[in-house]
């Protein structure tokens, strides 16, 4: 087989085992408030919004915003907090009424003091508070959209998930041998120089420095002096499977591996840690990366 096809099939396996991992999650025991997030959108339903990999309930007072600032009843998205209305919000100026804390925060209103909205599904665009969130609108905080087939791209809301395009929600992408990176757009992977595949996997036996992360060839020295990557670790002494993490943050370099104190250890299976991941820790098929970063 050519390095080329062998490069191909590896993105094709990879992509046919994220395919599977979706259809044989049940969502049935993730989403909700107490479970577990499901691994693609909505990684949440409507009343609770992904902590840590868990659910957590939102929207009422004293609990987290839902997804693009929105607390039920008029209430004020403070501090990612909300506020009823008829209380003060704390930090800033005003009474909580109608998503507004005081003079500021709502649809039409400056924003408030550090650039803040407080109003459900608003965000401060030029000092105003203006809708956020759907296709060609400014993404809302914490780079959020409306709908699951939107991404947030260079501050806007827009189709996600092919070469290219913005992730989707979860750092989610849908073409073959594309990752998630950290500007939140999908790029190849799993080639010298990309980041790594689902899994932590690079192709054709090269290591994964975490320091970015990103994909060393095999054959080539890994840094720090730690030897040469060959079969996923670095000179044979650190990065692979049961020998020890790399030194200056290069951890464990092989194929479905996680540096677990001080140890490269196996990830992504039933019970094993998660697996390292730009956006989120992932699993392998069947499996949801769930609370302290555990597969199950």
């Amino acid at each position: 087989m050519s390095r080329l096809g062998f490069v191909a099939s590896v993105f094709c396996a990879a992509v046919l085992c994220i395919s599977c991992h979706s259809s044989q999650i049940n969502t049935a025991n993730c989403g909700a408030p107490g479970q577990d997030c499901c691994p693609t959108a909505p990684r949440c339903n409507s009343s609770a919004v992904c902590r840590n990999n868990v659910c957590a309930a939102c929207g009422g007072a004293g609990e987290f915003c839902c997804a693009a600032t929105t607390c039920n009843s008029g209430g004020c998205c403070v501090n990612n907090t909300c506020v009823s209305g008829g209380q003060a919000c704390p930090i800033l100026t005003g009474t909580c009424s109608s998503g507004s804390c005081g003079n500021c925060g709502a649809s039409g209103q400056p924003c408030c003091a550090g650039n803040v909205c407080t109003a459900s599904q608003v965000a401060c665009i030029n000092g105003t508070c203006g809708a956020c969130g759907g296709a060609g609108q400014s993404c809302c905080p914490n780079r959020v959209c409306n709908d699951s087939s939107l991404g947030c791209g260079n501050g806007a809301c827009q189709q996600c998930g092919g070469a290219g395009q913005p992730c989707c929600t979860g750092g989610a992408c849908k073409d073959s041998g594309y990752v998630c990176a950290d500007s939140n757009f999908c790029v190849q992977c799993g080639g010298a120089g990309q980041p790594p595949c689902a899994l932590n996997t690079c192709a054709n036996g090269g290591c994964a420095d975490q320091n970015v992360p990103t994909c060393l060839a095999s054959g080539t020295t890994c840094p720090g002096a730690q030897g040469t990557c060959s079969n996923g670790a670095c000179g044979g002494t650190c990065g692979g499977l049961g020998l020890p993490c790399c030194h200056n943050g290069v951890d464990c370099t092989a194929p479905q591996t996680s540096c677990e104190n001080g140890a490269c250890v196996q990830c992504g299976g039933a019970g094993q840690p998660c697996c390292p991941g730009p956006i989120v820790g992932a699993c392998a098929s069947g499996f949801i990366c769930g609370s302290g970063d555990i597969c199950h």
